[in-house]
């Protein structure tokens, strides 16, 4: 399915607990909001757009189809162009796709540019905070002090401990070379933990910790549920879905059937490994637009296939590209 476990897994509630910083209460914070254990799933990236979309990968999806392909913001621009403008520009990018220039798009091509466009948000807010905490230098070194006091302040309470024990752990983690400072690039991996896959055990061994409540280093059922519906606690009858999270808990998120979630089936829940989605989106793309059926895309497939990929809503607002950098 092209949209991991539904279309839910694009709403706004996904589970990223700890992924920016200072998160450290998590989206948890208000349990009385019904949140699907389904929109809990941490993809480990960004998802390729927040706009739902129809799980036939066959299916006519265009306006997720350009945000995958264009990114969010270019995909707006892109709407503003007429359809001669708007074709003009997407040649411009084919070409930036065609990394070896022979005048083929090739699926691992294709996967790269997906990919690229859905880690970008990363890339920017990362590289913001960065300049925030090295004052704009961006081939400096962070070190801890610095951080902590610009985050904290320079006399924190003793209420903010935990979280700067947590914040001090991540930072560890994501100092590859233990050198206590963080380039740009350890920094990327301490804000955005999912996108990293030595910090992805630590992005489940946070979200544990969060909904362990009494301490005893699993999530049990009454963890579980709690977190996600407080009506028990004002005796209101359980509503339906909260029976629907029980028989999840009891049949998939609890492997070894002891009661409870441990830190592997945790990471099993919030970090599946079982669903690439630049691979999907790659594949469908190929299924709207191969015509030919030779396993890559000429430009003119592409172009031909203007709608799927850019789409426009012929209007005469034009010039939206000028010193963009994919451009």
């Amino acid at each position: 399915s092209r949209t991991c476990m539904g279309s839910k897994i694009c709403s706004a509630v996904i589970l990223l607990l700890a992924v920016t910083l200072l998160h450290s209460n998590s989206c948890y914070s208000n349990p009385a909001l019904h949140v699907s254990s389904k929109d809990r799933i941490a993809k480990g990236e960004k998802p390729l757009s927040d706009l739902p979309h129809n799980e036939d990968p066959l299916a006519d999806d265009h306006k997720f189809d350009h945000e995958a392909f264009l990114g969010h913001e270019d995909s707006e621009k892109f709407d503003q162009m007429t359809p001669e403008q708007s074709t003009a520009a997407l040649a411009k990018i084919v070409d930036k796709i065609d990394k070896d220039g022979d005048g083929f798009v090739t699926q691992q091509e294709m996967y790269s540019w997906i990919d690229y466009i859905a880690k970008r948000y990363v890339r920017e807010n990362s590289k913001r905070q960065f300049n925030d905490y090295s004052d704009g230098k961006e081939d400096a070194k962070i070190d801890w002090d610095t951080y902590k006091t610009k985050v904290f302040g320079p006399s924190p309470g003793p209420h903010t401990t935990k979280t700067i024990e947590r914040e001090r752990r991540r930072w560890q983690r994501a100092d590859r070379d233990a050198d206590g400072l963080l380039s740009l690039a350890e920094f990327t991996d301490f804000a955005h933990p999912e996108e990293a896959a030595h910090m992805r055990e630590l992005v489940a061994l946070e979200s544990l910790e969060d909904l362990d409540r009494n301490g005893d280093g699993a999530i049990d059922e009454a963890e579980y549920i709690g977190d996600m519906w407080s009506g028990k606690d004002s005796g209101e009858p359980e509503p339906d879905w909260v029976q629907q999270e029980r028989d999840t808990f009891r049949s998939q998120r609890d492997a070894n059937k002891d009661g409870k979630l441990d830190l592997a089936e945790v990471s099993a829940w919030i970090l599946p490994t079982n669903y690439d989605q630049v691979d999907a989106e790659t594949k469908h793309l190929f299924s709207q637009a191969d015509m030919d059926k030779d396993g890559r895309l000429s430009k003119q497939e592409i172009l031909d296939h203007h709608d799927i990929f850019a789409g426009s809503q012929a209007t005469d607002f034009g010039e939206a590209l000028r010193n963009h950098e994919e451009l």
